[in-house]
Parts: structure tokens; sequence; C-alpha cells
């Protein structure tokens, strides 16, 4: 056999069976990539539809306002999410719930957003015996009634005194 004569033979013969087996692997590598593709898009609309739940675990007190505390809709779907106000601040809050949040009035109405959802000082805990949140943070309405509308006093009096 001259030299290199049984390479190119080889070669030859291995090529076809190398390119057949290149073309399963790249039809392979491309259905696994559209799976991929397919799989993280699932996961990102079940991941926005258990944000609602979780989020809601984060506020101190939700009721009786529920999804509408910072969704438009009453019943959020992926398609019709749309954010109000507050829930817009929330989601640029980290989807945190803290003191930062709840001294600020995110829908302009008068009334704090802690005094609203019932945890003026914003440490997670409700105030006192509250269970159902005096107003809608996310929705200028006229703060609710109740013993927590003495807040919005406090809260005018407090930013008089510190300059605001």
């Amino acid at each position: 056999m001259r030299r290199g004569a049984g390479w190119r033979s080889a070669f030859r013969v291995g090529s076809a069976a190398r390119m057949v087996t290149d073309m399963q692997a790249t039809a392979y590598a491309g259905r696994l990539a559209v799976t991929a593709l397919a799989v993280a898009l699932a996961v990102a609309c079940v991941g926005q539809a258990r944000a609602t739940n979780l989020d809601m675990s984060r506020l101190p007190v939700i009721v009786p306002n529920l999804c509408l505390s910072c969704h438009t809709s009453s019943a959020p779907t992926t398609g019709n999410a749309a954010l109000n106000v507050f829930g817009l601040d929330f989601r640029t809050n980290g989807r945190i719930w803290d003191s930062n949040l709840a001294a600020i009035d995110s829908d302009g109405d008068g009334c704090l957003n802690g005094v609203e959802v019932g945890d003026s000082d914003g440490d997670g805990v409700p105030d006192g015996n509250v269970s159902s949140q005096a107003g809608n943070p996310g929705v200028a309405d006229d703060c609710g009634s109740g013993p927590l509308v003495d807040e919005k006093v406090w809260g005018t009096l407090k930013a008089m005194f510190d300059g605001n």
C-alpha cells in the first residue's frame, strides 16, 4: 500500500458516516435548543403567575383588596397583569415591603402606603389589631376609615417638622 493511501480510503469511507453523524448531532442540538427555549418560556410564564401569590404574602395585610393592591385587575392573568402605581413602586423596591415603601404615598391620595396597607412603620407586622386595609395603596381614594386615618394626620404633622 502506498503511503497515505490507507488514510485516503479510510477518510473517503468514513466521511459519509461522519457527515451523517454530524447531521444527526446538529438536528439533535437544534431540537434541544428549541425544547430548552420552550421550557424557559413556560417557566417564565408560570413564574409570573406565581409571583402574585408570593408578592401578596410579602404584604402584611391584603384584605379586602387582594390583587387590586398591586394590579389594575382583580383577577390578573398573564395577558392582563398591568400594575397600578403601588404595584410599580413595589416592583421598583425589589418586591419587598419595608419602611421605605410604607413611607411614600404611591397613589397620591394623601395617605401613606403603610397606613393604607395597615403597617404604618413598614416592619411587616400589621399595626395593633389591624386585619384589613384602610384603603388601597394603588388607587387614589379617601384612605378608608377607622383608627388608621389618624395616621394620615400624623404623617402630615411629621412632614411639617421634617421640613417636607
